[in-house]
């Protein structure tokens, strides 16, 4: 069974990148529950805190959308180094405070199928669904993969 809910969310999430589009605005926020407000400015603020020790990229989380159906997020890319992708921890939980799902989300900015290009200055708009049993969901940078192989870790 679990090995289906993986691939369906590895599914749902190639479905939801493929129509996310980059947005040069990064002050637009999503209206989510006020459990992802304060997990949306956590994140912010670690964010913040990694880009004055030259982090590659921010991570915004938007928190669970209105929907009740996925997450957002933003990704700043503040680096010109080319990045192949960005690892995200993703734990949802539900109303009882139960895991119901903990991953690691690879995003590399797929749009109709195609790999991107991800470049500097631009910030980048993405949604993950998540379990329909989650009513709580908390996400924070990992780390960064570069093209040449090399690696940059948020912890």
């Amino acid at each position: 069974m679990k090995t289906y809910i993986g691939l369906f969310l590895a599914a749902a999430f190639f479905s939801a990148c493929s129509h996310t589009q980059p947005s040069e605005s990064s002050n637009t926020q999503s209206t989510a529950s006020p459990q992802s407000t304060s997990a949306r400015i956590q994140s912010s603020q670690s964010a913040a805190s990694e880009s004055t020790g030259a982090a590659p990229v921010e991570f915004f989380y938007g928190g669970i959308t209105p929907d009740k159906t996925s997450i957002s997020y933003k990704i700043k890319v503040n680096t010109d180094k080319p990045i192949e992708e960005v690892h995200l921890a993703l734990k949802e939980t539900d109303a009882g405070g139960k895991v119901v799902e903990q991953t690691m989300i690879a995003w590399q900015n797929i749009v109709h199928s195609t790999q991107q290009p991800i470049e500097k200055g631009k910030t980048y708009e993405a949604q993950t669904p998540l379990d329909s049993a989650a009513t709580k969901a908390e996400c924070s940078l990992n780390e960064v993969i570069f093209k040449d192989g090399t690696r940059w870790s948020a912890k």
